[in-house]
């Protein structure tokens, strides 16, 4: 297998990703880039780094939507962050204006997919670090010992990260906006102490189960519309309004022909099964 019929696969990916043989392919191009190492070539092991990540985040995104079909919802976030890490590695030294691998179509998609998911806090530690080595070298690092290696870049066809190799959580926060965003607090159980995942997933099932390809494109927006008075039959009028406003029901959206909810408006570019409906309520 050479770079060209490697490339190829790369490009189609959207039409072959339930057949290509992805091990085969990281096998060859980590033959081939052992070779340009061992000429010297850092341009050419640098350039075949580059098609292994693209391999890696097309993989990735892959494996999410097939999770998301099998409704495994952790785990399809694990691969969407997987992908973001990735997607931005390779960023930094790859560029595809013509989008011909696939890969601002497959950012665009997770992002989207992300911004319906209903985790919205995690768990972010903070570290002691008392030791750092470089992963090129295996030099320990610090301010006045670098090693000559730049993080984030490329040498001999791997990339140039920091490895704490000693350290220690010294505290943990609750936040929004996680730098690692697997870390999504979950329920337990009190009983048993066991996790239980307690999210709806109602809007993320919903855009799932109307996909036929990962490949298929979709866009959202997120307005407000008013839903019918009848979803919320159980509200008395001097509660809150549901529209949280903080106003009395009956001295805001009762007086309407709704109640005003955001909204996520789907469309698909290829039409979703014609038994499924195109519209659904979720709170």
């Amino acid at each position: 297998m050479n770079i060209k019929y490697i490339t190829k696969q790369l490009k189609r990916v959207n039409l072959n990703y339930n057949i290509r043989k992805s091990t085969r392919i990281l096998k060859d191009l980590k033959k081939i880039k052992k070779i340009a190492v061992k000429q010297n070539d850092q341009k050419k092991a640098k350039e075949l780094w580059c098609f292994e990540q693209i391999l890696h985040v097309q993989n990735q995104y892959i494996d999410a939507y097939n999770l998301l079909k099998l409704k495994k919802y952790y785990e399809v976030w694990n691969s969407l962050e997987r992908f973001e890490i990735g997607y931005s590695s390779l960023l930094k030294h790859f560029s595809d204006p013509d989008d011909e691998y696939w890969l601002e179509f497959m950012n665009k998609h997770v992002i989207q997919y992300q911004s319906i998911f209903p985790y919205n806090m995690f768990m972010s530690p903070e570290y002691l670090k008392m030791e750092v080595k470089c992963s090129i070298c295996n030099q320990v690092i610090n301010i006045r010992n670098p090693c000559g290696h730049k993080k984030g870049e490329i040498y001999d066809g791997e990339m140039c990260t920091h490895l704490i190799t000693k350290g220690e959580v010294i505290g943990t926060s609750l936040v929004f906006s996680p730098g690692q965003k697997y870390s999504v607090v979950f329920k337990n159980d009190p009983k048993t102490g066991q996790t239980i995942d307690h999210y709806n997933y109602s809007s993320v099932k919903w855009v799932i189960d109307r996909l036929q390809s990962p490949f298929h494109n979709w866009d959202l927006e997120w307005t407000k519309i008013r839903q019918p008075h009848s979803k919320f039959a159980h509200m008395k009028k001097d509660d809150e309004c549901p529209c949280e406003s903080g106003k009395k029901y009956k001295d805001c959206c009762l007086l309407e022909s709704g109640v005003l909810r955001p909204h996520c408006q789907i469309i698909f570019s290829v039409a979703p099964p014609d038994n499924l409906t195109m519209y659904e309520y979720f709170d």
